[in-house]
């Protein structure tokens, strides 16, 4: 299936912008945030990230009250419908709470107004790349993960004689066979 972009610029307060840079400090390590983001299975990309200032722009006057924006860059499998019902699915928590102040978010909970909400902030998107087009982030995650334990069976079985790599090999396959 081939890869949709998506690009939503939200407008936040200079103090919610503030408390999403100091709250990414910890979040990444927190499992509740994480680990349901990780398990939607059809992403191949996500990243937010808080814009403090506009490049100036010499034909107007400098805004010292300007916004700070909350940008949002993903790519997924399948239609931006079933991308925006899962996260309203799956991590509604996680999204309201990092669009919390965001200026006209409806709240994570109705999959409606969220899709009203990403439709008015959506940017078009002239170019996008991924790495790894035909690979969503589990994917890739399984892929390392098992590239690891092929890692760990390498020195078991070198110069191990037919028996002893057949048996090892089997146990491999085994533990690795949801990775597969």
């Amino acid at each position: 299936m081939r890869a949709t972009p998506l690009t939503i610029l939200s407008p936040v307060p200079w103090w919610w912008a503030c408390w999403i840079r100091f709250s990414w400090l910890f979040a990444r390590y927190v499992p509740w945030v994480t680990r349901p983001l990780q398990e939607l299975s059809f992403i191949h990309f996500a990243r937010w990230s808080v814009i403090g200032r506009w490049p100036a722009d010499r034909q107007t006057r400098r805004d010292r009250a300007a916004p700070r924006a909350l940008l949002f860059l993903t790519s997924f499998d399948g239609s931006d419908i079933q991308y925006i019902e899962a996260f309203v699915r799956v991590v509604p928590k996680q999204i309201g709470f990092l669009y919390l102040f965001a200026k006209d978010f409806p709240g994570p909970r109705r999959f409606g107004p969220v899709k009203r909400y990403i439709d008015d902030h959506t940017h078009p998107v002239g170019h996008f790349w991924l790495a790894h087009p035909d690979a969503s982030t589990t994917m890739v995650q399984q892929a390392l993960e098992l590239r690891e334990a092929f890692t760990k069976l390498e020195p078991r079985v070198k110069g191990a004689d037919a028996q002893t790599l057949g048996r090892e090999w089997q146990q491999f396959l085994t533990s690795t066979q949801e990775l597969l």
